[in-house]
């Protein structure tokens, strides 16, 4: 026996002399072609996932760290990757101790100092604040707030602009969140990616929202110092080459798109010890069979171990799953998972089937939100999206489509029944209370249909114009349905290239001032001017401003429009005054946002010193509805208008609410009747009346008053008779450019 034993000893002796005898010619020739290899020195951030970053086990990792990886397979050169700080490894760059970064965001300014390659993704940047921070909602809310950031961020230029913010620079963009976190900052603005990688990955994602103003995207790639490198060429051919593969996307899936093929990676490392604790177990077993019974204790307790470290890998790739597929707050599917599933119920659609997809928003649901807590409107969703699920058969699938959003799969094989009937089932059901902690809550929702195909061929299309249907469903004034039709993705279309064109606009000054003259009843002469906007597009000529100001409103452009509007009227003016022309008032119409921006005060004082126009010659027109919105905030700015020097005056008096106690407290300097009442005030004995008590009441008032709309002789002489001050309109004047009321004047 121990003969035997000794001779398999020497037998593994023997193999071990050969295979290393036989490895070392290999291993030196490797050696000597790795010597004939190109070497550049790559430079990356330290703690910047999920594009470069330490894991837990000390590994330098992320997708930058494999398109490195990749670029040195593909390019057969030898690239060393270096873990560093962000500011040292732009210092390290530029004083040529390395010869490249692996990843940076590309501005006009890096452009300039660096050479970037061929982007390897783009960058999304946002502002994240906390969810119970009620306020902050828009970007003007961080005026007075504190912001943390990543110190030399592609955003921090932009952020020092911010009017009156606490800066809190940090040397990583993790650093930055856990500031947000632990309330050191009141918001973050960095990259919305890495972002959501750590809030997910610490169970954070739940406590934080973000901004629906985003701050742009950048390009992001590698970096030299010059295109004339060696390594930028080496790289950009690098990337070439491993887009034209299918091994880019791969990588780009595993960090942004499939993050499960990441436990890939982690498995083979726990195989390979694996097998090198089995090679190490049947080694001892043949040199210490004596020891057969204290090996095969030893075993068993490694055979635990292994098992232990497989069920904490099956469960992180759980984990990492659920995070990619199912919403955190409820535990329903999400977006993504629904896209996926759509898909394929569109792949495997059975003949005489019907498909359709449902948007499902409930009707101001933030009021549970506002009065019960984020975690109980969360329970409640939860709720609903279960019921749904479970209301009838044809359901396939529901999902949160985020906030009070669902997203709902209908598929029905039924030949005899509408899909209508489907819909107003789910409507009907919602009309009976949800109890919650014993509390009755009654819910609405409004709904969008998308039928496959009329209503989109992929999931994309589908869940798009569902939205989109389910806007008008809400337009019409919620607790309904609506079932996307073409016309619906027209209109959309019309109103994007309204916008695109609207945006030009803006850029390229294509707006002019037309200017309505009032009149003294009494004299006849022309004692003010309304400035009125006109858009000289180049393809439609002029559009009026009911055609794009709504469209302004709703996309923020108001801002500019109206600035340029103050400014041009004010500029206009100023130089009829130097003209020679006599001074005259110029008042211009404020919208309702306009009128609320917090720098609304600031935005005219600094128009007026920069023309030199004074105040007195400056009046502005609100709306009755603007006024009263919020009469504290009004009277404040109002007041500050009066000591300014500039006039006010309420426009389309009338059609509102016709407060004349508000009228009194706000010290309006001027009052417009409106058009509808002037329009038949020959004829309607109604309309007579009410001019009449206006007038009466704004002479008590001592405010001068004006009828908007004058086109005949007849409705001028009853004004006339009434006391009205003034009278606008087509009678005396249409709306002329400012060469032909010069003449005028």
């Amino acid at each position: 026996m121990k003969k035997g034993i000794l001779f398999i000893i020497m037998l593994v002796i023997a193999g071990i002399i050969i295979v290393h005898i036989a490895s070392n010619p290999a291993d030196e020739v490797r050696d000597n072609y790795s010597l004939n290899k190109v070497k550049i020195k790559v430079a990356g951030d330290y703690n910047f996932a999920p594009y470069e970053f330490i894991d837990k086990n000390g590994n330098y990792t992320g997708f930058n760290v494999d398109i490195m990886k990749a670029i040195e397979d593909t390019m057969d050169i030898e690239i060393e990757i270096i873990p560093m700080k962000w500011e040292e490894a732009i210092n390290a760059l530029i004083n040529k101790e390395i010869d490249a970064i692996q990843g940076m965001s590309k501005t006009e300014d890096r452009s300039n100092r660096f050479a970037f390659t061929q982007p390897t993704v783009i960058n999304y940047h946002a502002i994240i604040t906390l969810k119970d921070n009620d306020y902050i909602n828009t970007i003007d809310d961080l005026e007075g707030k504190r912001i943390s950031y990543q110190k030399g961020d592609v955003q921090e230029e932009r952020i020092k602009k911010f009017p009156n913010v606490f800066l809190v620079p940090k040397s990583d963009q993790i650093e930055g969140i856990k500031a947000l976190l632990e309330g050191e900052a009141d918001a973050f603005i960095g990259n919305k990616i890495t972002a959501l990688y750590f809030l997910n990955d610490s169970r954070n994602s739940d406590k934080v929202k973000i901004l629906d103003e985003p701050l742009g995207e950048t390009a992001y790639g590698p970096v030299t110092l010059s295109k004339d490198s060696v390594a930028y060429s080496l790289l950009n051919e690098g990337i070439t080459r491993i887009k034209k593969s299918r091994e880019y996307e791969d990588i780009y899936k595993r960090w942004f798109g499939d993050r499960l093929l990441f436990s890939n990676l982690i498995l083979k490392r726990f195989t390979d010890y694996a097998v090198a604790i089995a090679v190490v177990i049947v080694l001892l077993m043949i040199i210490f069979y004596i020891w057969n019974t204290k090996l095969k204790e030893e075993v068993s307790n490694r055979t635990k171990e292994l098992e232990i470290a497989y069920g904490e890998l099956k469960s992180q790739q759980d984990r990492i799953y659920a995070l990619a597929y199912y919403d955190s707050s409820t535990g329903l599917p999400n977006r993504i998972n629904f896209s996926e599933t759509l898909n394929k119920s569109i792949e495997n659609l059975g003949e005489g089937e019907k498909l359709a997809v449902l948007y499902l928003d409930f009707d101001k649901f933030k009021y549970i939100n506002d009065s019960l807590g984020h975690e109980i409107g969360d329970s409640i969703m939860k709720a609903c999206g279960l019921m749904l699920k479970n209301l009838m058969p044809e359901i396939k699938l529901v999902a949160r489509a985020g906030g009070d959003e669902f997203l709902i799969l209908i598929i029905d094989a039924a030949k005899d029944v509408k899909l209508e009937s489907r819909i107003n089932k789910i409507i009907d059901k919602f009309s009976e209370p949800v109890l919650y902690g014993g509390i009755e809550i009654y819910l609405t929702a409004s709904i969008g249909v998308a039928n496959y195909p009329d209503g989109g061929e992929d999931s994309i299309s589908l869940i798009k114009n569902a939205e989109i249907a389910m806007y008008e469903a809400k337009n019409m004034g919620g607790n309904s349905y609506f079932v996307y039709q073409d016309y619906i993705g027209r209109k959309g279309y019309h109103n994007l290239i309204l916008l695109n064109e609207l945006r030009q606009a803006v850029t390229n000054e294509e707006f002019v001032l037309y200017y309505q003259p009032k009149i003294d009843i009494n004299t006849g002469n022309i004692v003010d001017l309304e400035a009125l906007i006109r858009w000289n597009n180049p393809r439609k000529g002029l559009i009026y401003p009911g055609d794009f100001i709504p469209l302004a409103e709703e996309m923020g452009l108001i801002y500019p429009i109206g600035e340029w509007v103050i400014r041009e009227a004010c500029r206009q003016n100023r130089k009829w005054i130097d003209m020679g022309i006599r001074p005259i008032p110029i008042s211009v119409n404020i919208s309702a946002r306009q009128f609320q921006r917090h720098d609304f005060l600031d935005t005219i004082s600094k128009i007026l010193e920069e023309t030199r126009m004074e105040p007195k010659y400056l009046a502005i027109e609100i709306t009755e509805s603007v006024a009263i919105s919020d009469t504290k905030y009004t009277l404040e700015v109002l007041c500050k208008l009066k000591k300014l020097g500039i006039s006010v005056i309420m426009d389309d008096f009338g059609t509102g609410y016709s407060n004349l106690r508000y009228i009194g407290e706000m010290k309006i300097d001027e009052l417009k009747i409106d058009r509808s009442f002037v329009k038949n005030i020959e004829k309607s004995e109604m309309n007579r009346a009410i001019t009449s008590t206006i007038i009466e009441l704004t002479r008590k008032f001592n405010i001068s008053v004006t009828a908007e709309g004058v086109e005949t002789e007849g409705q001028l002489n009853i004004l006339r008779s009434m006391g009205c001050n003034k009278a606008q309109g087509y009678y005396f004047s249409e709306p002329v450019p400012a060469a032909k009321l010069e003449g005028m004047l």
